[in-house]
Order: C-alpha cells, then sequence, then structure tokens
C-alpha cells in the first residue's frame, strides 16, 4: 500500500515519489489558502466594517456641527446631510490604509499558526514515508536520520512559502528545499533490500 501511517510497511522509490508529489499538493494548497484567507479575506472584512464605523462617526460629527452653526438661520437638513456624508468617506478614505494595516496585523499571529500546523503535519507525514523507505531500501539509520533532516527541511520551505513570497524572501530561503531534496536523493537512487537479497541468492 502506498499511503500508509504503518511505519513496518517498506515503500518504493515510486511510491516515496508519489507520496511526496501527494503532500506537496494537499499542504502546498493548505498553507497558500489559509495565508490568502487569513492576511486577505479576513483582514478586508475588517478594515470595511471599521472603515464603516469611521466613516458614521466623522459624518455625525460633521452634520452636528453644520446644525449648531445653523442656530437662528434657516437650517438645509438634506444638503447638510449630503456634505456631511462626502465628509465621512474621505475621513475614511485617510484612515484607510492605516486600519487596513491594523487589521492584517491582528490576524497575522493565526496565519502564523496554521503555517506551522501545515509544516509540522507535511513533515510527519513525510518522515513515515521517508522511514517506511528507509526500511525497504535496508540503509542504515545514520542515512535515515539524515533523511529525516532533508525532509523536514522540504516542508518546512513548502509549508512556509505563502509567507516568504509575501515578505520577498522566496530566492533567500531557495537553498533549504534543494539542500532537503539533495538529501532525499540517495533513498530515491538505493534499490531494495529484498531484492538484493534474491539477487544474492
Amino acid at each position: 500500500m502506498t499511503f500508509s501511517l504503518n511505519l513496518t510497511k517498506p515503500l518504493n522509490r515510486l511510491g516515496l515519489l508519489l507520496n511526496l508529489g501527494f503532500l506537496i499538493v494537499v499542504f502546498s494548497g493548505f498553507s497558500w489558502f489559509s495565508f490568502a484567507y487569513m492576511t486577505e479575506v479576513l483582514p478586508a472584512s475588517g478594515a470595511h466594517e471599521q472603515e464603516v464605523v469611521v466613516a458614521q462617526k466623522a459624518q455625525d460629527q460633521a452634520f452636528a456641527k453644520a446644525k449648531a452653526a445653523a442656530k437662528g438661520k434657516a437650517f438645509d437638513e438634506k444638503a447638510a446631510l449630503a456634505e456631511a456624508k462626502a465628509k465621512g468617506i474621505e475621513a475614511a478614505e485617510k484612515e484607510k490604509e492605516k486600519i487596513h494595516h491594523h487589521a492584517v496585523e491582528g490576524w497575522a499571529p493565526f496565519a502564523i499558526f496554521l503555517l506551522i500546523l501545515s509544516a509540522i503535519f507535511f513533515a510527519g507525514f513525510l518522515s513515515i514515508a521517508v522511514l517506511r523507505r528507509v526500511k525497504d531500501a535496508g540503509a542504515p539509520m545514520s542515512l535515515g536520520f539524515v533523511s529525516l533532516l532533508g525532509a523536514w527541511a522540504f516542508a518546512a520551505f513548502v509549508a512556509f512559502e505563502p509567507f516568504l513570497d509575501a515578505h520577498q524572501l522566496t530566492k533567500a530561503w531557495m537553498p533549504a528545499p534543494i539542500i532537503g531534496l539533495l538529501i532525499l536523493l540517495p533513498l530515491f537512487l538505493k534499490g531494495s533490500a529484498d531484492a538484493h537479497d534474491e539477487h544474492a541468492h
């Protein structure tokens, strides 16, 4: 069985490749979706609500001020309300960038938390596949330990790629997944221990 959490089941080279491809699709997709949702969708919704509050407050203040200034004079409520609305929109526009920035900061910890979860689960499932491949290849545990380090380096990069991309750090961290794959390469090159035993007999 290619996909299994059973460490006693050996995994051939093709199986490891399929596991790797499947996990990349699942956890990369989860990371990009969750990061976009937490840093764009939710902040935009919260920022819009805050902008409405700011606009309404500025509008009420402008209308009250215009009404107070018209004491003893004819008061054009319709014109004053229209002017107050315009001032409210203007006030919201001035605060728009600041409001959005605060909204993003508020959701940022949750976005990072989800990326950490993605990295942990990706690395965990990939580690199981790596250990199963080590068993199939009859590789020494020293190679298995080093391969696990490669798996974690690769998984962490894939999971955090949305964050790195948002901060223009992808190129700076690109060596991490490359080194991780190079570390895993011996497991892809080694054959099956059972096949070697049968050949020897």
